[in-house]
């Protein structure tokens, strides 16, 4: 009998387990519907952003300015996106090994690797690591943060290219291509790379480049809209994924939970069976005995 009860009580408790692992994986999903909605809107912007500071490193106003020539320092600052909260599958192990191979390569290379953590999970990862600094880590980040949350980023950033504290910028996070499909990305923010226009006037020798009211005004405005909106974009993509993977996590629970609580069941009902044959054994066996 105390068998029967035992399993009883582990069935009650994979029940329980199964319910709030249930309700995990519809909050992530209500929550990956809502920022997928957001992904393309900042995708858009980004890569309009990316397009005009690209298209501003042609001019020759550009070519001085440390973001297109940043001075050559033997480090170099990694902004890594992770989650505040776990359950979410491999979704911070993913990244963090990504940024584990960029650490290794840049060691080998006598490169000294700087980390700006956004995200718990990333943040005290780092921290355990005697052989890279963490500079600033940040917490608590809405799914769709407003833009101005990132101006303490940037401002390490101008601060550490002017300082030539390190030498390029690059973004670590978990691009979102569906509720299925998700991939780490190394994207360089710094230097800015010139990429060739799509279409081309042969006729033309040469752009020539007019700015209102400066070279130095446009360009700074320019290069702080392409950080923000970079910025911007791998925060919601890493959401997105973040949801996508929990959401996914929490699916493969709930169904081994119910799996566990039939194979549970299963095992009940045959201890419950036994516990009858042997019943009705010595039942038969005692009414043998008195006749």
């Amino acid at each position: 009998m105390a068998n029967t009860q035992s399993l009883r009580r582990r069935i009650r408790s994979v029940g329980n387990t199964k319910q709030i692992t249930k309700a995990m994986e519809l909050v992530a999903a209500a929550k990956m519907r809502r920022v997928q909605g957001a992904v393309e809107r900042v995708r858009i912007y980004a890569d309009a952003a990316a397009a005009i500071v690209s298209r501003l490193a042609k001019s020759p106003d550009a070519k001085s300015h440390p973001y297109f020539s940043p001075p050559s320092t033997k480090a170099k600052l990694y902004i890594l996106i992770t989650s505040d909260s776990g359950l979410a599958g491999a979704y911070n192990t993913n990244v963090l090994n990504l940024a584990h191979k960029a650490f290794a390569e840049d060691h080998s290379s006598g490169f000294r690797p700087l980390v700006v953590a956004i995200g718990r999970k990333g943040a005290h990862h780092i921290s355990h690591l005697s052989d890279v600094e963490l500079v600033a880590d940040y917490e608590k980040f809405e799914d769709d943060p407003d833009t101005n949350v990132f101006a303490p980023i940037i401002e390490t950033i101008a601060d550490g290219i002017a300082n030539a504290d390190f030498s390029s910028v690059h973004l670590l996070y978990t691009e979102f291509r569906s509720s299925l499909n998700h991939q780490p990305r190394d994207l360089q923010l710094i230097p800015v790379i010139a990429t060739e226009p799509v279409e081309t006037d042969s006729a033309e020798p040469h752009i020539v480049f007019e700015f209102e009211p400066d070279a130095e005004a446009v360009l700074e405005e320019s290069l702080r809209l392409y950080l923000e909106s970079a910025l911007r974009r791998a925060r919601v993509e890493a959401a997105a994924a973040e949801h996508a993977m929990r959401m996914l996590s929490m699916n493969n629970a709930n169904r081994n939970a119910g799996n566990l609580i039939d194979n549970l069941t299963l095992e009940l009902n045959a201890t419950r069976q036994a516990a009858i044959t042997q019943e009705m054994a010595e039942i038969i066996g005692g009414a043998d005995a008195i006749a």
